[in-house]
């Protein structure tokens, strides 16, 4: 009985894999094509959004602001350091 629950679980496995290659490569094929379907099945995965699209710590965010901050700090003319002559007199 256990060898058989192995056999199964193996032929599974197998044909389970041999399927998603195949639905793999159909999806290259769709893609390369540019057709419709392919624009409907892009649409679709970011709709259902696998995976986190998003930063959840906003660390990219964080840094743009950091990086506008300093430019905005360090924008004009450098302060005078007092050792340059003073153009009115």
């Amino acid at each position: 009985m256990d060898v058989a629950r192995l056999f199964a679980t193996t032929v599974f496995a197998a044909v389970a894999l041999t399927s998603l290659f195949a639905l793999g490569l159909q999806l290259v094929r769709i893609a390369k094509k540019g057709s419709r379907g392919a624009h409907v099945l892009g649409a679709t995965f970011m709709l259902i959004g696998f995976g986190g699209m998003r930063d959840p710590t906003n660390e990219t965010v964080e840094i743009a602001k950091q990086l506008k901050q300093r430019e905005d700090d360090d924008s004009g003319d450098p302060p005078d350091s007092g050792d340059a002559p003073d153009p009115e007199r």
